[in-house]
This record gives structure tokens, C-alpha cells and sequence, in this order.
């Protein structure tokens, strides 16, 4: 692999991106209704990848699709073919692509509390497929990535040039603020129509404003709370809210006869898998661990990760970012070769260094590319395999993460098979609500790490001051 080369090529698509994320195009230059299947087809096998598999629970599926084939014949547009995959991640996201491909995400599921709010987020997609935004965002897209092919071409690491598409992608993913307001007031209508609460897009997306300002604040990052998350394809929520709750009450109040059905929903999700997959490693706290290649590590402070397939992608404060990836390196090529000869090549590499980290071998370089600065650390894992690090930060804020990355780096270590075997899946659990039983005492049965009382709160829809009552049913986080 030639890694540091390729994301140099990331840095230069990033800006590349941003530039042709800026083109609107018209409806002139929409792509015909019979190429969007052909495009929505071709992109499936990897959106699907991007985000870790499909979550494949029947039950759950039909019951969802069923929703969208329900909310489809209220539309205005029936007999439209849509396809519904639920994504195996803990990100909170939902998003629509060319030819009628929804997605919702596991963790989108998490959060949701009654088919109300899931009604109004698959119709928001609806919404976004009818007004054909979703065929806009990819000619934007095409022009980004005509570009970034050529860049990512660059580096041999396929795993990289899957995350190039995927940085590219955040960047071009976004719809504008008209689309986003747009699908947003055609979302309530279908939903109302089809006689779901339309407030339940209001109260979703508070949910959705409290999830992404709480992860904003563990991860030091507070300033970008309502701009949603960082991989997200929807911009922030505070403008959304205020315009969905004037329209959403225009329908009138629930005496119409709509419906939010919290009880089916609840019954519906009862021990959904909740947080990462232990398959790909899963983040407890500020420590990622994987029990299944036995290692762990701390992030930095103030990082945000996706979890790709081949690798950790964490972004951070100013611009700052670091990757992680395993390589096949056998015992007999020295550290030192691999890390100058190979994952370097071409580069100025200064102060290599040999050190141990927890009983392993490393070696570590620095350099300034291009004007960014590069570190790159490679650790023996074993016989056959090592583990790098990569951060990438420009050269005036350095300094301030240099202690950072030196304990990121020091803390990973081996699992044993008894460290791993002790990480145990989390699943959502729907539990009814005793006599005397409060929010606070409730919040202490979440096996989370940190902030039980605020993901109890966000994950049941609960203001700062809200309470409980005996007799109801509410998500609780167990192992």
C-alpha cells in the first residue's frame, strides 16, 4: 500500500469536493427516469459495504417496506418500485439514492419512538425520490468524482479509495437547504394523508438534535452540535424543527384521527442490537475494541470515527484526522523497510524512530508533505501482521496534538480471550416503567458508559424536565 501518497490524494479530492459540491444542477440536467434504477443498482453493493452490511432482521424489514408501500399509495405517486435496506451501523442517518433505494439505519431505529416518526422519516425520503433530488445530488456527484478518480487512482489501497468516495461523497451528499425543507413539508403531507401524527417529524428531529449535540459534546466538538453528525447526509436540525413545527400544525391536532402508534413500534424494536457491531469492533467510550482480532485502543479526545470495513477514519478538531489500518507484513521484512520502503515510499521522512509499545515493536516517522503534516506509526502485531497509525495535521495546531496521538498510540494493546470474550453486545430492551421508578433511576439500569441519564432522555424522546410514569414503556440499553 502506498498510504500516505493516497491521502495526500484525500486532502486534494476534499477540496476538489467542495468545490463541485457548490454546482446545482437544473432540471435540465436531470439524469432519465430509466438510468436512475440503473444508477440506484450500481451504487447498492456499495452503500451497503460503506456502512457495514445490512441489518437483516425479517420481521422488521417487512414491517418497514410494508410502511413505505402504505405511505407510497398516499403520495401521489403509486406503484412506484421501492426498495427499503436497513444498514448494520450505529450511525444515525436515513437517505435516499437514484432508481427508489431508501435506507434507514439501525441506529436511526434506535433512536425513533413510535411509527409516527419512522412514518415521517421514510416519507421524507419519499419526498426527496418524488421531487427527484436524489438524481440532482448524483449529477453533483459525477462531477466530483470524475476528479477524485483519477486522485484516488494514486494509492493501491483499496480500502483508502473506498474511503476517498466516502469522504467525497459526505461532502456532495448534503441536500441543499430548499431540498431539505422541501422533502420535509412533502413528508408531513404523505404522512398525514396517511393519517400518521405529522408531528411526529417534530418530535423526531428533537431527538435527533439532542443525539447529535450529546455525541458533539463527549467528543469535544460542541461547536458543530447543530450541524448533525459528520457523516451524516442532512444539515443541521434547529432551522428544520421551526419550520416543520409551523407546517405540521396547519393538519390540525391528533383528534383528526391521526395516529403515532407507540406500542407496535416499541414491541417492533424490542432487543435491536444497539451501538456497534462486535463483528467489526465496537467504540466503548472513548476505546475502540475489537474482540474479534484482539486489540483495543484508545481515540483521541475530540474525534469523531466512522468504522469502515478496512479501517478506522476518525475526524477531529481543526482539520485534524487519523487512520487506522492492518497489513500483511511478514516477520522477515524489518519494521523499518516496510514503514520507509513501503507504506512511505517517496516521501521525506525524518526522525525514524524504533520504540515499544506494550511489548510490541514499532516505529514511527514524521513528515511535511505538500504543507500537512504527516506521522506514521507501525506496530508488530504478530508474525504476519502489523497496525498503523496516520495522523494528519496541518502544521500550525501540530503541537497541540502531539500528546494525543503519543497516548493513542500507547494505549493500544492485546485483548486476551477472556478480555474478549467479556465484550458483550448492547441491545435495546423495552421495559415497563414500576411505581416509584423515576428517569433517574431508570437511566442507571443503561449499560452505556458515559452520560446514562442523557441517553436515557434523548433515546425516549425526554426533555431536560420531563418525567415518567408507572405503567410506561420505555428503551432502556443492556447487555
Amino acid at each position: 500500500m502506498r498510504m500516505a501518497r493516497g491521502l495526500v490524494a484525500a486532502l486534494a479530492i476534499a477540496s476538489v469536493a467542495a468545490c463541485a459540491a457548490s454546482l446545482e444542477p437544473g432540471e435540465d440536467d436531470l439524469i432519465p427516469p430509466h438510468e436512475e434504477a440503473k444508477i440506484g443498482a450500481a451504487a447498492h453493493p456499495e452503500i451497503v459495504a460503506q456502512f457495514g452490511g445490512t441489518y437483516d432482521d425479517h420481521r422488521l424489514i417487512g414491517y418497514l417496506s410494508g410502511l413505505v408501500q402504505k405511505l407510497s399509495a398516499s403520495s401521489g405517486q403509486p406503484g412506484e418500485d421501492y426498495r427499503l435496506t436497513v444498514l448494520d451501523t450505529p450511525v444515525v442517518n436515513a437517505f435516499a439514492s437514484p432508481g427508489g433505494y431508501i435506507y434507514v439505519t439501525r441506529g436511526l431505529l434506535a433512536l425513533a419512538n413510535d411509527e409516527a416518526e419512522i412514518a415521517g422519516v421514510l416519507a421524507h425520503e419519499l419526498g426527496h425520490l418524488q421531487a427527484r433530488h436524489s438524481a440532482k445530488r448524483q449529477i453533483a456527484a459525477e462531477r466530483t468524482s470524475f476528479l477524485g478518480g483519477i486522485l484516488a487512482s494514486l494509492s493501491d489501497s483499496s480500502y483508502l479509495a473506498g474511503s476517498l468516495r466516502l469522504g467525497t461523497a459526505h461532502r456532495v451528499a448534503a441536500y441543499s437547504r430548499v431540498q431539505e425543507l422541501e422533502a420535509d413539508k412533502l413528508g408531513m403531507a404523505i404522512a398525514a394523508k396517511t393519517q400518521y401524527d405529522p408531528t411526529g417529524t417534530v418530535t423526531f428531529l428533537t431527538s435527533l438534535q439532542r443525539h447529535f449535540a450529546l455525541d458533539a459534546d463527549e467528543t469535544g466538538t460542541s461547536a458543530n452540535a447543530n450541524a448533525g453528525s459528520i457523516f451524516s447526509s442532512h444539515p443541521g436540525t434547529p432551522e428544520r424543527i421551526r419550520e416543520a413545527q409551523t407546517h405540521a400544525y396547519s393538519y390540525g391536532d391528533a383528534a383528526g384521527g391521526y395516529v403515532r402508534n407507540g406500542e407496535l413500534y416499541l414491541d417492533l424494536i424490542d432487543g435491536l442490537p444497539y451501538g456497534d457491531s462486535l463483528a467489526h469492533g465496537a467504540l466503548r467510550g472513548q476505546v475502540f475494541l475489537h474482540p474479534q482480532l484482539r486489540f483495543r485502543f484508545a481515540i483521541p479526545k475530540g474525534f469523531a470515527i466512522i468504522n469502515h470495513k478496512d479501517a478506522i477514519l476518525g475526524r477531529g478538531p481543526d482539520e485534524s484526522i487519523f487512520i487506522f489500518d492492518g497489513a500483511e507484513v511478514n516477520q522477515s521484512v524489518a519494521l523499518k523497510s516496510h514503514l520507509t520502503e513501503n507504506w512511505g515510499e517517496g516521501l521525506d521522512l525524518r526522525n525514524v524512530r524504533s520504540f515499544k509499545v506494550n511489548g510490541m515493536s514499532a516505529v514511527s516517522a514524521e513528515t511535511l508533505h505538500k504543507g500537512v503534516g504527516h506521522e506514521l506509526v507501525v506496530i508488530r502485531f504478530s508474525a504476519t501482521k502489523v497496525y498503523r497509525f496516520l495522523f494528519i495535521t496541518r502544521p500550525v495546531v501540530t503541537a497541540r496534538f502531539e500528546t494525543q496521538f503519543k497516548q493513542t498510540v500507547a494505549s493500544f494493546r492485546k485483548l486476551t480471550a477472556a478480555q474478549a470474550a467479556q465484550l458483550k453486545p448492547l441491545r435495546i430492551k423495552i421495559v415497563t416503567v414500576r411505581k416509584g421508578q423515576s428517569v433517574k433511576r431508570l437511566a442507571r439500569l443503561m449499560a452505556v458508559a458515559d452520560n446514562k441519564l442523557a441517553r436515557f432522555r434523548i433515546l425516549n424522546g425526554l426533555g431536560p424536565e420531563d418525567t415518567v410514569s408507572a405503567g410506561q414503556r420505555v428503551k432502556i440499553v443492556v447487555k
